[in-house]
């Protein structure tokens, strides 16, 4: 995808670098020089100019991306400005850093397709980490609604279990929905019901809150 992130704080930043490892065609724009200097050997274009200028960002070529980022720190009122002018050259996909809900709402309401708070998200990961703890998660993500995905190694009462003689799903109300193989460092993969589980395997495990809190300390 041609992606154009505009603003290059930490999460812009890190934003444009990760997406243009991914392999998207990133153009990152900021009106500090050196962090444009900075970030130029990581993405395939990177300018310096002022994203406030509505004349400036046609001069960019901007109509022509399919995903436009936007993070300019606190100065809110250009958040405002930038979603406005996206919107008007007919972006598809609009996504906008904020610092609070009530900023989330209003860049909503003119045009923002998405909004992120990376501060607050990042708060939740790792209240839950804190708080199971005890239950020795290697990662959880929050999907909404009271479901996350868990990451466990598998306990010892399910090494050479079938995956589908187990059926989480019809007695836990829980799915398995990725395997990684620690031991032969493998990419994580989508089991089948023949998956036999292994000692070094980690699985994704994903399902209500309370759900997964129950299976997991009967397994211990």
């Amino acid at each position: 995808m041609h992606i154009a992130v505009l603003g290059l704080e930490d999460f812009g930043f890190h934003l444009a670098c990760t997406l243009s490892q991914l392999g998207d065609d990133i153009m990152a724009v900021d009106r500090d020089e050196s962090r444009v200097q900075e970030i130029m050997r990581h993405v395939n274009k990177a300018v310096v100019a002022d994203v406030a200028d509505r004349e400036a960002l046609k001069d960019l070529g901007i109509r022509g991306m399919d995903v436009v980022a936007v993070d300019v720190g606190e100065r809110f009122e250009i958040s405002v400005l930038l979603t406005h002018y996206l919107q008007e050259l007919g972006i598809p996909r609009i996504l906008v850093k904020v610092a609070n809900e009530d900023q989330g709402k209003i860049l909503t309401m003119i045009g923002a397709s998405d909004v992120v708070q990376p501060e607050r998200e990042i708060a939740v990961k790792t209240a839950h980490l804190i708080h199971y703890s005890r239950l020795k998660l290697l990662d959880t993500v929050a999907l909404g609604d009271g479901y996350f995905a868990i990451t466990v190694q598998v306990p010892a009462s399910l090494v050479g279990r079938r995956l589908g003689d187990l059926d989480m799903l019809e007695r836990h109300r829980v799915q398995v929905i990725a395997i990684r193989q620690a031991a032969a460092k493998t990419a994580p993969f989508v089991p089948t019901a023949d998956y036999v589980l292994l000692q070094d395997d980690l699985m994704m495990v994903m399902g209500e809150e309370a759900k997964l809190v129950e299976i997991h300390q009967k397994w211990k």
